[in-house]
Order: C-alpha cells, then sequence, then structure tokens
C-alpha cells in the first residue's frame, strides 16, 4: 500500500483586536452618545425629566459601549489563538478547547461565530462579563450564543478565515486517515 505524504503542522491561526473594526465601533456608539446629550440638555432646560433621563440612560449606554471599544484599542494581546492545542479564547477564558470538543458552529452575518460543545460543563465561561451576558440572556442564552462565541466584527480576521483554521488545525480521526489513505491509494 503506498504512503501518503505527511503534511506538516499549519501555522497557529492568530486574531488580535482590528484597530479599523474598533474605530467604527468607537465612532458610531460616540455619535449615539454625543445625540443623547444634545437631546439631554434642552429637555432639562424645559423641565421634561421622563425625555432627560432617556437621553441620560442613552448617554451612559452608547457612552459606555464607546469608551469599552476604544480601551480595547491598547490591547494588542492574542484574543483568539488555533493550533494543535485547541481553540483558546480570551473572553472565554484561560481554559483551552480540543477541537474535537466542539459539536457544532454557526456564524451570521454580523461576524459572531457561535460553538456549541459536546460537554459545556468541562469547558465553563470564566470571565465575570461574559457570565453575566450569559445569564442575563437566560434559558435562550445557549441558543443565541452557543457555549462558546467570538465576534469577529472587533478582531483582525474575517469569518472565513476563522473557520478554515479551525478545519485546517482539528485533528484528523483515526477513520479520516484510514479513508484518506484509500482514496491516495486509489488514485
Amino acid at each position: 500500500m503506498p504512503e501518503v505524504a505527511a503534511e506538516s503542522a499549519p501555522e497557529p491561526f492568530v486574531a488580535r483586536y482590528s484597530v479599523p473594526k474598533l474605530l467604527v465601533w468607537i465612532i458610531g456608539p460616540g455619535g449615539m452618545a454625543l445625540l443623547g446629550w444634545v437631546f439631554a440638555a434642552p429637555a432639562l432646560r424645559g423641565g421634561n425629566l421622563v425625555v432627560a433621563a432617556a437621553c441620560a440612560l442613552g448617554v451612559l449606554f452608547f457612552g459606555g459601549i464607546a469608551a469599552m471599544h476604544a480601551l480595547r484599542l491598547f490591547d494588542r494581546r492574542p484574543q483568539m489563538v488555533i493550533d494543535g492545542q485547541g481553540l483558546y479564547v480570551r473572553s472565554h477564558g484561560e481554559t483551552r478547547i480540543p477541537l474535537r470538543s466542539i459539536k457544532s458552529v454557526h456564524s451570521d452575518s454580523i461576524g459572531q461565530i457561535s460553538m456549541t460543545l459536546h460537554k459545556p460543563a468541562k469547558y465553563p465561561i470564566e470571565t465575570r462579563h461574559r457570565r453575566f451576558i450569559y445569564r442575563i440572556n437566560g434559558s435562550a442564552a445557549r441558543g443565541f450564543f452557543g457555549d462558546v462565541w467570538v465576534r469577529t466584527s472587533v478582531l483582525d480576521c474575517s469569518q472565513d478565515a476563522l473557520l478554515g483554521a479551525m478545519a485546517a488545525h482539528r485533528p484528523m480521526t483515526e477513520f479520516e486517515k484510514q479513508l484518506e489513505e484509500r482514496i491516495a491509494a486509489s488514485r
């Protein structure tokens, strides 16, 4: 039986925050916060406290989003790493998730990739902000976010590049290796 040429391991895939994408996330919500501030001032002068309170909430919400993304501009650490050891997502936690532990992967049009794990309890969400987001969504959280999620709308990679890296680093099962050998032998 002819031998199949052993392929070298693919290079580790590393994704960091994208400065241009973060700038968009700062300008958009920052503009909304500024607009809320502009509308809050006349409402306060006119004595309309309901409108002023709504504007203040908008300023806090959108200003918080802009501030959070502004802080991320200075974080140059890898946010996601895919290599032979598995998947590392900084916002999920420090534990590496073997790619074979991923049951399914879903992507959407806004840049989110959601992964469902075979045993999610083995790789719990370790970061406080992610646990908070998961809790406020209640029973719908797993359906919307999966067990692990990544937003490529703030990373320096595309959904396709990330999914391709996952496919390239996923270890083959013994059955897949045997099948590949048989296909190569029949050529």
